[in-house]
C-alpha cells in the first residue's frame, strides 16, 4: 500500500460521526509516515488544508466544492475554486508566519511541545 485516505464520506449522514480531523492525528501516529495519509471531507476552505497538513496529512482532497464548480461553470469554475483554495491557503500560511507549506506542524493547531 501506498497511501491511505482518511475520510468519512458519506458520514455527515449519520449523526454523531466523528469528523476526519479529529481522527486524523490517531491514524497518522498509528502510520508512523510510513505511507502518505490523504485527507477528505470537509475540505472547504485554505484554512482547512492547513490544518491537515498541521495534523498530519500528506495532502487534502476537495471533491464536492470542485464537482459543485464544476456542475455550475464547467471547467471555469473549477479553475476558479482551485484558484480559491490556493489563494486563502497561501493567506492562511502568511498570517500564521509561514512562508511555505513545508513550515506547517503541529504546533500551529495544538498546544502541543515537540
Amino acid at each position: 500500500m501506498d497511501g491511505i485516505v482518511v475520510s468519512n464520506n458519506v458520514g455527515r449522514q449519520l449523526d454523531g460521526a466523528v469528523a476526519t480531523l479529529d481522527v486524523l492525528p490517531s491514524i497518522c501516529k498509528v502510520i508512523e509516515n510510513k505511507i502518505q495519509v490523504f485527507l477528505d471531507s470537509g475540505v472547504r476552505r485554505g484554512a482547512d488544508i492547513i490544518k491537515a497538513i498541521a495534523l498530519g496529512a500528506y495532502a487534502v482532497l476537495i471533491g464536492r466544492p470542485y464537482a459543485y464548480a464544476l456542475a455550475v461553470a464547467g471547467e471555469i469554475g473549477v479553475k476558479e475554486v482551485l484558484e480559491n483554495f490556493i489563494a486563502e491557503t497561501g493567506l492562511q500560511l502568511a498570517i500564521s508566519g509561514r512562508n511555505s507549506i513545508e513550515e506547517v506542524d503541529r504546533l500551529l493547531v495544538t498546544d502541543e511541545f515537540r
